[in-house]
């Protein structure tokens, strides 16, 4: 089986250092307030609906970790809400939900990239020539039988072997199935290395996860994995979990290649934590760099509702030449997401700290 070849790429230091002294002192130079930040964020939200609820600041995130609460229970809604945010936020998420549950086809998406999950939890299929690497494992053993594993059927991969499953985040939905990956295909099960260490500990899962993968290939920011020439580049960008792994890769229609960044984590669900919602403001900034540096045109999540992948792949085949691409948005576009999600992100931790400082 091939395994790959780990190469450091350290070429990404300097980015992440400058972002950071951006970071910190642009919420303090420009005098804009949580709702302004909020309001920027919407503007992008044309081009990805799915992500605008994290401009919503009219409650604060909730902890679907806390113990002893539902994961219903929401903070109370402040009376200064603003109508355009709240309205914009429940017609998004409308929208989505009625999606939510509707089953995707298997498709071929690009000619070395595949979808092969559920209706509301994506499952990627990386085709490197020789072997299949696959990005997140589902809900559960059942799920990856059911949508993984009969969707490479259904695309004619059934018989190539899945080198390496790469997990974006220690969350059960995404790595649900990794039992039913192993016994079949016996892959490599990569998360990043802060994400391993937090797994190990069980506050940071839910009791309706299923049984945790034990520790095997961890990764850092800037880690590459050479798969038969195709070169994965993975990103730890801390935010919705502190070890979420966002990956960049090479995808190809015909004769065009492209490159896509798929975003490891989306939602803020931990409560009102404002040092780890300013990390993901961080992340965020940093790979609006990387997707201008690297001329990044496609925008995927491991979610479909928030990349608007379920859109596009219920609508078409993708098999129309004449027409351009549905996932290739370009480069501005793409950057549009991570001007949203630092934005936003930026909102809800200032909406944080106002509420505190007014309450003090």
């Amino acid at each position: 089986m091939v395994r790959g070849e780990l190469d450091i790429l350290k070429a990404t230091v300097p980015l992440l250092l400058t972002a950071t002294v951006l970071l910190s002192n642009s919420a303090k130079s420009d005098g804009l307030t949580a709702q302004d930040y909020a309001e920027k964020g919407l503007e992008s939200a044309t081009f990805f609906p799915g992500l605008a609820s994290l401009c919503d600041i009219s409650r604060e995130p909730r902890n679907m970790f806390q113990s002893g609460v539902s994961k219903d229970t929401r903070p109370e809604r402040r009376t200064a809400d603003t109508p355009s945010l709240t309205e914009q936020r429940k017609a998004s998420k409308g929208n989505t939900n009625r999606r939510a549950r509707r089953h995707i086809p298997p498709q071929k998406v690009f000619d070395n990239l595949y979808y092969v999950g559920a209706g509301n939890v994506a499952s990627w299929a990386i085709d490197t020539g020789k072997t299949i690497v696959l990005v997140d494992a589902l809900n559960s053993d059942e799920q990856a039988e059911k949508y993984i594993f009969a969707g490479l059927k259904t695309l004619g991969l059934e018989d190539k072997p899945v080198s390496h499953l790469i997990i974006s985040h220690g969350h059960g939905d995404h790595y649900g199935g990794f039992n039913a990956v192993v016994k079949r295909f016996n892959p490599r099960i990569v998360m990043s290395e802060l994400e391993w260490e937090l797994l190990e500990h069980d506050s940071f899962v839910s009791r309706r996860w299923g049984a945790k993968p034990k520790k095997d290939m961890a990764v850092n920011d800037g880690d590459t994995l050479n798969i038969d020439g195709t070169t994965l580049t993975f990103h730890v960008t801390p935010g919705h979990t502190p070890g979420t792994l966002s990956l960049v890769f090479p995808v190809y229609d015909g004769d065009e290649p492209h490159r896509a960044v798929l975003w490891g984590g989306t939602g803020l669900n931990y409560g009102s934590d404002v040092q780890r919602i300013q990390s993901y403001t961080e992340s965020a900034q940093i790979m609006k760099g990387y997707v201008e540096a690297q001329n990044i045109d496609v925008f995927l999540s491991n979610h479909p509702g928030r990349d608007g992948s379920r859109e596009k792949l219920l609508a078409s085949r993708l098999d129309n030449a004449a027409e351009k691409h549905a996932f290739v948005q370009g480069k501005n576009i793409v950057k549009e997401a991570f001007e949203l999600l630092e934005n936003c992100t930026r909102a809800q931790w200032m909406n944080i700290v106002e509420n505190k400082s007014k309450g003090s």
